[in-house]
């Protein structure tokens, strides 16, 4: 099974994708930095308003510029707030390129039959799930890092230290975020081994997450319910919440989620393998 890791692995640097998702994520964490405002993709999700000091007149101030320069200068000079901890409340982007790398580590050996020629070696189904779980798990942990300490350091750079929370603080964010987030790439792998070909795992797994939101926000408008309840425990409002909404009650449901996630999905899609006829 290391082996097989190593071959994976060996595999994913070799090839361009993952050194295009990386300058992607890299751009994306600049322009962030850069117009001091994280951006996601989904439906916004609530933040605490209380870590962004605006006052009235930088307020009027911001509404009468068009300028990101004369936006970054009215901020730099009249607010203060971690920029830091509002790139992790945007951290599902981070589901897009977890997408990318279980693509390219497993999605494309079933698409293109190198996974029948692996199986039909020594290695055992168990064996072949857990190492194409391990190898996602460990380039997602990679990728998770890089975008938060990148981020911090950039930042840190490029706006000072009136818009940074510090690096213990993120790194508290970081491992309060892992749990969920391994339950997110739990849930890729799964979905990888049900529908095998990168068609079908690409046209279910890219509207995944804002078809989910709709759907939670349709049910609670059709039954009259809560839909910031219900949301808040939607993938997305997870990321959020935990960097602004640390309450002991809520980061034990959310670990215990994530933990969740990760073994149902794990049992879920190892037994659709298991069943499968590989072809």
């Amino acid at each position: 099974m290391l082996n097989l890791i190593k071959a994976d692995l060996y595999r994913v640097f070799k090839g361009k994708s993952i050194y295009i998702a990386l300058i992607i994520l890299l751009s994306l964490i600049s322009i962030s930095c850069f117009t001091m405002s994280p951006g996601h993709i989904g439906i916004a999700a609530t933040k605490d308003t209380s870590d962004v000091i605006y006052d009235e007149e930088l307020n009027q101030k911001l509404s009468d510029t068009n300028s990101i320069i004369e936006t970054r200068r009215l901020v730099k000079e009249y607010g203060s707030y971690p920029i830091d901890k509002l790139q992790l409340g945007a951290n599902i982007n981070l589901y897009y390129f977890f997408i990318i790398i279980v693509a390219v580590v497993l999605v494309n050996d079933l698409s293109n039959s190198t996974a029948k020629n692996t199986l039909s070696s020594a290695i055992s189904r168990k064996k072949y799930y857990a190492s194409k779980l391990i190898t996602c798990l460990l380039l997602g942990t990679g990728l998770i890092l890089m975008n938060n300490y990148v981020g911090y350091f950039l930042n840190l750079i490029m706006n000072g230290t009136n818009f940074s929370s510090g690096i213990l603080e993120i790194t508290k964010l970081t491992i309060l975020q892992l749990p969920i987030l391994y339950g997110i790439i739990s849930l890729l792998v799964c979905l990888g081994f049900c529908f095998k070909k990168s068609a079908n795992f690409n046209s279910i797994t890219i509207p995944l997450i804002i078809l989910v939101q709709l759907t939670i926000m349709g049910i609670a408008t059709l039954f009259h319910l809560d839909a910031n309840h219900l949301l808040s425990y939607e993938l997305q409002y997870i990321l959020t919440n935990l960097v602004t909404n640390q309450t002991t009650t809520y980061l034990v449901k959310t670990t215990l989620l994530g933990l969740i996630y990760f073994i149902g999905f794990t049992a879920i899609g190892y037994t659709v393998f298991k069943k499968a006829e590989i072809k």
